[in-house]
């Protein structure tokens, strides 16, 4: 396996010395480093391959009822951290979709719904997402690119024709519903689609003797549909400003509850660790779910620390955003899929970093 590069031995005499250590690394040793995270994910899935008996935090689920539910056939969740749909006992559970803890706040990694897996995507956002908080999903894929499909258009396009959510018949437990457009709005700032959609949804069955008149609930979801970054590329021009702007966007709009970004940076990144008990997971998807989805949600991430002020003193010896990275990769398998999309995310934190300090040298 490669070793990672100590982020002092490659500096660019071009860069401001006063940006911290890390964001100083030239192109050279970000590539590096990125070597690093693809071989030590390669040598985790092999490990698994290779003994597959063996109990790991790597293993992946088999079968031909798992494997009809991905879109892709070399992204799935690791078995131990994998969101399980609440079906009666014996029925598949399975959706492609990896619950991502970073200090406090939550989110879902997952890949774009399929037409056969609507009703499970609704599923799941009705069980994951706060009881009493609409659900905030972002969507940074169209539905179709190059000719093929990304996503299953699983939203309707008019007030007037609601998208129905057919029973499951792989589950068949009652679970049910409707979804309905109230608005939708262009936003300028952030070039994104806003709907404002609700769900009316029956929840499925868990006696036999259940009241169903009883048993309708509602969910409202904000969903934004960005549709200006390629697959396996980055945003690019105004593209990069507007996905900056639907990043606060849609952290806005997943307030209440106000969940902190931890005080101090490394946070703790343990996946296993308890969320906070007002914390709601905002569902970001592209097509697989792994490499916009992975960098939008590493950039949530870091601009909170670097608005709180927690990357100002980082020691030499840490990159905060290799460490993301990497607790991400720990969740759900190539988050940050591409190497454009690692050296983005220094691209833009040191963008960032200098206009967040330009800023407060101006303050009076």
């Amino acid at each position: 396996m490669a070793t990672r590069s100590a982020s002092t031995q490659s500096l660019s005499s071009e860069m401001p010395s006063a940006l911290p250590q890390f964001l100083r690394q030239d192109r050279s040793t970000l590539i590096h480093n990125f070597n690093y995270l693809e071989n030590d994910q390669r040598d985790r899935l092999s490990e698994q391959h290779d003994n597959p008996e063996q109990e790991s935090e790597w293993a992946r689920l088999t079968g031909n009822d798992i494997a009809i539910r991905n879109r892709y056939i070399n992204v799935e969740p690791f078995a131990n951290n994998r969101i399980k749909l609440a079906v009666a006992e014996g029925y598949n559970d399975y959706i492609n979709a990896s619950p991502i803890a970073l200090g406090p706040r939550r989110y879902i990694a997952t890949q774009g719904p399929k037409s056969t897996s609507t009703s499970q995507f609704y599923r799941m956002l009705a069980q994951e997402t706060g009881r009493d908080t609409p659900a905030v999903v972002v969507m940074l894929t169209q539905t179709h690119e190059a000719g093929r499909e990304k996503c299953f258009k699983y939203f309707p396009d008019t007030p007037e024709t609601p998208l129905e959510l057919q029973p499951d018949p792989e589950i068949n437990d009652g679970f049910e519903g409707k979804v309905e457009l109230i608005s939708v709005e262009e936003d300028a700032t952030s070039r994104c689609a806003m709907r404002h959609l609700k769900l009316h949804y029956k929840s499925a069955k868990a006696e036999e003797d259940q009241n169903d008149d009883e048993d309708w609930k509602e969910k409202e979801i904000y969903h934004l549909l960005f549709v200006g970054w390629p697959d396996f590329s980055v945003p690019e021009g105004e593209n990069r400003n507007a996905m900056l702007k639907l990043i606060t966007k849609s952290a806005e709009l997943n307030k209440p509850p106000n969940v902190p970004t931890p005080a101090e940076f490394p946070p703790a990144l343990d996946p296993a660790s308890e969320p906070s008990a007002t914390a709601s997971p905002r569902i970001i998807h592209c097509s697989a779910g792994v490499g916009r989805s992975g960098t939008f949600i590493a950039l949530d991430f870091l601009l909170a620390h670097l608005e709180r002020g927690n990357l100002d003193s980082v020691p030499d010896d840490v990159d905060p955003i290799f460490d993301t990275v990497n607790a991400m990769r720990r969740q759900r398998m190539m988050m940050v899929q591409s190497e454009a999309q690692f050296l983005f995310l220094y691209d833009v934190m040191r963008l960032a970093w200098l206009e967040h300090h330009r800023a407060a040298d101006a303050e009076p």
